[in-house]
């Protein structure tokens, strides 16, 4: 297999995406001591992903979903990996190459996708108590983010790029993510790329619906962020898919040590699975006419409401490939 390369435009896209996607800030500001600051990708040059192609090694999990004489694939992804990371695997090389279409949540290449996620960092800002917009803006500048971004656009969105900056400090990188990987792939065969969802239905899940659950929302992330078993529970959740252990996935509830409280339970319980039966909709819906490779987190794919029980609840033939 080789690799076609993208051109400076595609590169462009992708980037722009991503950062649309995975970061609340436009840039890093470099402190007094640079060397404090979370790591930062490289963008993924050819020398990468054919250095990532000679390791290459099936990761996540996919199954293979059938209905009416059409094959269709179901893939459980990470959204942020490692450079090693940046090839798929043989099956899902396989498998990808047997579809019309790539499905991911939301399209980030999309435009109007971009500028809605733009919109929810750069709005109008949320009314938070001082104390708790004292405690985000330090935990903030600790990971080098721009002051003034803190100025615009909904907090509960903006601490989400702590969890990132956490992430970059264990060698974790949206950039070098399935998603990302799953598109660089099908922009240079230029298979097409569509999203499940609308970025209003994901935004909807994750922001807050008014001022104090957003400070709900913040103090508890906040809180979260400095358990000592935040950083295991990543790795641990960044082991189980390059592991491909799918009983470890469906047990995250138990070791995450993310949903002690109700806040954190209705949060998870609606971005998880409260946008499963509309992503197992849009799925059968793509499925009656092309074959589609459709990522989706991980964490979608578990328990009675995970995307393989619904979809087989509408009639589709589940197998897991691995």
């Amino acid at each position: 297999m080789s690799f076609r390369p993208l051109s400076r435009r595609q590169f462009a896209r992708l980037a722009l995406a991503f950062a649309g996607l995975c970061s609340a800030a436009s840039s890093i500001a470099a402190p007094a001591d640079a060397n404090s600051c979370p790591p930062q990708p490289t963008p993924p040059s050819r020398e990468l992903m054919l250095k990532a192609q000679q390791q290459a090694t099936d990761r996540g999990f996919l199954w293979r979903i059938g209905r009416n004489g059409r094959d269709s694939y179901l893939y459980g992804t990470i959204h942020a990996g490692r450079p090693e990371w940046f090839a798929l695997g043989p099956r899902a090389e396989a498998s990808l190459s047997r579809t019309g279409v790539l499905a991911l949540e939301i399209d980030v290449t999309d435009p109007a996708v971009q500028s809605a996620l733009r919109g929810a960092t750069q709005g109008p800002p949320r009314a938070l108590p001082a104390e708790l917009m004292q405690s985000l803006r330090s935990a903030w500048a600790a990971e080098c983010l721009p002051a003034a971004d803190l100025d615009r656009g909904a907090a509960e969105f903006h601490v989400s790029q702590l969890a990132v900056a956490q992430a970059q400090r264990l060698g974790l990188f949206p950039l070098y993510g399935a998603e990302s990987v799953l598109l660089v792939r099908s922009l240079g065969g230029q298979r097409p790329v569509v999203g499940l969802e609308t970025a209003q239905t994901q935004l909807s899940a994750i922001l807050a619906r008014d001022d104090d659950e957003a400070a709900s929302m913040v103090r508890e992330a906040l809180a979260e962020l400095q358990r000592p078993m935040a950083n295991q529970g990543l790795e641990r959740l960044a082991r189980a898919w390059e592991a491909r252990d799918l009983k470890d996935i469906e047990a995250y509830a138990d070791w995450c040590d993310c949903l002690n409280t109700p806040t954190e339970r209705e949060a998870y319980a609606r971005l998880v699975d409260g946008r499963n039966p509309g992503l197992a909709d849009a799925i059968e819906r793509l499925h009656v006419d092309v074959s589609v490779f459709a990522a989706v987190g991980a964490l979608h794919m578990v328990g009675p409401q995970g995307l393989p029980r619904l979809l087989q609840g509408k009639g589709f033939k589940v197998t897991r490939v691995y």
